[in-house]
């Protein structure tokens, strides 16, 4: 008699639910493993392919929290100074070293700026391997020029200056990198044109 109703279901054309129902886990199974294998791990960064000529420039800014102390562009060896006076205790300082040491080292590599990194309470010039164990005269003359007192101070090419750090409060260092570019950016336009 099984073999009756093998037959009868088989010639009305209909699929069992179980059937239907292993078929259709199987399809979504398949469609789940395909996405996950065609995902990359969270954590692996995606290297370009040769063949791939993109790059992602920096993003350079507007000069909209340094002010323009309208004096000519200081210049070492043809470059403008770049400057940043800090301490190791204030942590508005520790919250910015990092970004200001990036794009500093960066344009100190292309042969494009001379740059300190002034810490004040250690004397150090923290861009040298050797700590310094003095700030010269010179330095300290043009942190006062430029400073309240406070730090940190940024001193870029004698021309613009702050004191303070512009989008800290926003917790934006991204902000603070664009504009440290484009005030060194302009610079080095200004400069090419004295």
């Amino acid at each position: 008699m099984s073999n009756t109703k093998e037959t009868q279901t088989q010639n009305t054309g209909k699929l069992s639910p179980k059937v239907v129902g292993g078929t259709v886990i199987g399809v979504i199974a398949i469609i789940a493993i395909i996405a996950f294998v065609s995902q990359p791990p969270a954590g692996l960064v995606t290297l370009p392919n040769e063949t791939d000529t993109t790059t992602t420039a920096p993003v350079i800014g507007e000069i909209k929290t340094f002010i323009d102390s309208g004096k000519q562009i200081e210049l070492q060896g043809g470059k403008p100074v770049i400057r940043l006076f800090s301490t190791t205790w204030c942590p508005h300082c520790k919250w910015i070293k990092t970004t200001y040491d990036k794009v500093v080292n960066e344009y100190i590599a292309a042969g494009k700026i001379v740059a300190y990194h002034w810490e004040l309470d250690t004397k150090d010039n923290t861009l040298t391997p050797l700590p310094e164990g003095v700030v010269p005269a010179t330095e300290q003359n043009v942190f006062s020029e430029f400073s309240t007192g406070g730090v940190p101070t940024y001193v870029f090419g004698g021309k613009y200056y702050r004191v303070g750090n512009g989008y800290e409060s926003q917790n934006d260092l991204a902000s603070e990198e664009a504009e440290f570019r484009a005030v060194i950016e302009t610079l080095i336009a200004e400069a090419s044109n004295q």
